[in-house]
């Protein structure tokens, strides 16, 4: 990338040549000259700027692509624990357990698809490719009454509501330190009341001082009238209220 921007600023310096010359011999066609010379570094400067923007989309879409494929296999093998799991059961004959295993797959299914269905686009694919990408902090979500927001908020409230999750989820993974073998979880309750969402952040396990935390999150989340609130005092529970902006 930094040799696209030398060779940008290269062509620009060019011209330097033909001014030179326009300078010390301002004749007709040191002129003519000047302004072909200028014209093409324009030219050739933005045909670069232009491959760059095209290597940069092209980078990102790479990126979620390989995102998503990493996603779709963690998903699949999970799926296939849990067919391996069932599938054991019922050649034991263990009626009880094959219910059991049955009534946890539909309840996994239920809560991806309600996790699907919030809304927007962007928190959807964090929360669905977390566990692809995370091992430090366990991710638990839990989405109450069908929670939409699709038409509820703007596009930049959106992208400020995702980016409140992530960086809050980030603060629960640098907080604290967890024991050899330890397990930190982190469950997201996800609410809705009339002109807000609420967002539950309940953590199990190390996470520090609980006030400390509080203010980490409070530091990292921005956004017009979000704010965090501690459930119980010395509790690693807070409630993020973030309101609906149109």
């Amino acid at each position: 990338m930094k040799s696209w921007k030398w060779i940008t600023a290269g062509a620009g310096l060019t011209s330097v040549i033909p001014v030179a010359w326009m300078v010390w011999r301002p004749t007709l066609a040191a002129g003519a000259v000047l302004t072909a010379w200028v014209i093409a570094a324009s030219v050739f400067g933005a045909w670069l700027v232009r491959r760059m923007e095209e290597r940069r989309a092209q980078a990102i879409v790479r990126n979620i692509e390989q995102t998503a494929i990493q996603m779709l296999n963690h998903h699949r093998h999970d799926w296939m624990n849990e067919l391996q799991i069932l599938y054991g059961y019922i050649q034991l004959g263990k009626l009880d357990k094959t219910v059991a295993s049955v009534e946890r797959i539909r309840d996994r299914m239920a809560t991806e698809s309600r996790i699907s269905k919030l809304g927007i686009p962007s928190l959807v694919f964090y929360l669905h490719s977390y566990r692809s990408f995370s091992s430090n902090l366990q991710l638990d979500v839990e989405v109450v009454d069908q929670v939409q927001l699709e038409d509820k908020v703007s596009p930049q409230a959106a992208e400020s509501i995702t980016e409140a999750i992530i960086q809050t989820v980030r603060a629960f993974q640098l907080s604290g330190k967890a024991s050899w073998g330890e397990a930190r979880q982190l469950t997201l309750t996800f609410m809705q009341q009339e002109h807000e969402l609420i967002v539950w952040a309940q953590g199990e396990g190390t996470f520090g001082e609980p006030d400390s935390l509080k203010l980490q999150i409070e530091q990292s989340v921005r956004g017009e009238g979000i704010r965090v609130e501690q459930m119980e005092p010395g509790e690693i529970s807070y409630r993020l209220y973030l309101p609906f902006v149109t």
